[in-house]
């Protein structure tokens, strides 16, 4: 009996020893005996944040410029197929399954994690398909992710902060050093969207003579009233509509990915329209995502100190006549206590919600560790996501705002609230 695409996520699930392994002696392996060695351009985007917004942004302006693009992006919220696009919808079932068909038997005895597989899936039907360019997300870190096998014609580093130390180090030069490390020297492009780089991830691209674009000194933005500027040393000025996605950082990924762009204009034509029209229709499910509906419901996937300030400061911009409820599921290896003290300062109520698998933190330890510098009333501890939608359906007016934040897991089981689902449904979003 044939395998469904379930199956096969079940069992490459478990066909490694380790969740996490940052190596990639393995998946070179694999990659020589499959020959998937792309021909066509590769744009690696790794950093803290971002990561997700600027493959969407970059995805939607290559391919209104008539560009076939394959995306690689993860985690996924709903299905498996989020993380592998080709030609701006996700592939089906059918064409992954026959990849991982490919993989398991070209990989022989070679174990691969759960990632290494997504990722030489995504490889494989992108070079299988006749893509014009690739964009690869990186998962973790930069220098032993999956995507640093290969050799990208632009790299990008959006922004580095404080997430995955146990891996990474527990400070920005370290994690600076690590996310540097997708960097390449020659004739390829290094772009950086952090307003203020480590010095780390700095003099690594020095090391290797990366071409290095700084935002804020090589090209930049500038936000007005109602719409905003770019501009770039390299001589192109915009003046743009804010992007589809909301939230003022998404200029600064927007700045990443048009800088990009034009500096990729000599192998990859491109013009103003389609790099208008791009912003205007790039999503992605869960980032700082406003939904129609009362009561109001935001969702956004932030999961670390850096990203949470972010939303805070995107809710602090639109003040709410209502009470603004905030459902908060989170890792155990997350610095939880302080994404709570910010959360706090906009929430009337603040519930902690337990979440599926072992990294997922205890809510009743988060409240007792979280709630001795905030009002004990405000902070209370919930079984699950599920049950804490229920209970702020019950509870909020009409005018209120219900907020779902923490991690990628809590705005995905908040996806599979029938409230939530339906709205999304509703929406007929692109990128869903």
């Amino acid at each position: 009996m044939s395998k469904s695409l379930a199956d096969w996520l079940c069992r490459i699930n478990s066909t490694h020893h380790k969740e996490i392994d940052l190596s990639l002696d393995r998946l070179q392996t694999v990659i020589q005996d499959m020959s998937l060695r792309p021909q066509c351009p590769v744009i690696t985007v790794g950093g803290t944040n971002g990561k997700g917004s600027t493959c969407a942004l970059l995805e939607a302006i290559y391919t209104k410029a008539g560009y076939r693009v394959g995306v690689f992006a993860s985690p996924h919220l709903i299905r498996f197929n989020e993380r592998i696009r080709l030609a701006n919808v996700e592939v089906d079932d059918d064409a992954i399954i026959s990849s991982f068909e490919r993989i398991d038997h070209a990989r022989g005895d070679v174990s691969l994690t759960y990632f290494e597989f997504s990722f030489l899936a995504a490889l494989d039907i992108f070079l299988g398909q006749s893509s014009d360019l690739i964009i690869l997300e990186i998962g973790l870190g930069g220098r032993l992710d999956a995507a640093n096998v290969l050799d990208p014609i632009c790299a990008i580093v959006t922004n580095v902060a404080l997430d995955h130390m146990e891996y990474l180090g527990d400070t920005r030069e370290k994690i600076g050093a690590e996310k540097a490390a997708i960097f390449r020297g020659g004739d390829g492009y290094s772009i950086c969207g952090d307003e203020d780089p480590p010095q780390s991830l700095i003099d690594a691209a020095s090391a290797i003579g990366a071409d290095l674009q700084l935002i804020a000194r090589d090209f930049g933005f500038i936000r007005e009233t109602s719409s905003w500027r770019f501009w770039s040393t390299e001589g192109a000025r915009m003046n743009l509509a804010f992007p589809h996605m909301q939230g003022d950082h998404q200029l600064a990924n927007a700045s990443v990915a048009i800088q990009a762009a034009t500096l990729l204009k000599n192998i990859l034509p491109i013009d103003a329209a389609a790099i208008r029209e791009g912003l205007l229709t790039a999503a992605r499910l869960g980032r700082f995502q406003v939904l129609p509906s009362r009561p109001l419901v935001v969702l956004d996937v932030a999961h670390n100190v850096a990203s949470v300030t972010s939303l805070v400061g995107e809710l602090k911009r639109a003040p709410f006549a209502g009470k603004t409820r905030v459902i908060f599921g989170v890792m155990a290896d997350k610095q939880y206590v302080e994404m709570m003290s910010l959360l706090a300062s906009v929430a009337d109520q603040l519930f902690v919600c337990g979440l599926e698998g072992d990294r997922s933190a205890d809510p009743d330890v988060v409240v007792s560790r979280g709630s001795t510098s905030l009002d004990k009333d405000k902070v209370i501890a919930w079984s699950s996501v599920d049950k804490a939608m229920d209970k702020l359906l019950e509870v909020s007016e009409s005018n209120d705002r219900i907020v779902i934040c923490g991690s990628f897991l809590t705005v995905s089981a908040a996806l599979n609230h029938p409230f939530v689902a339906s709205l999304v449904h509703n929406l007929s979003l692109i990128h869903i």
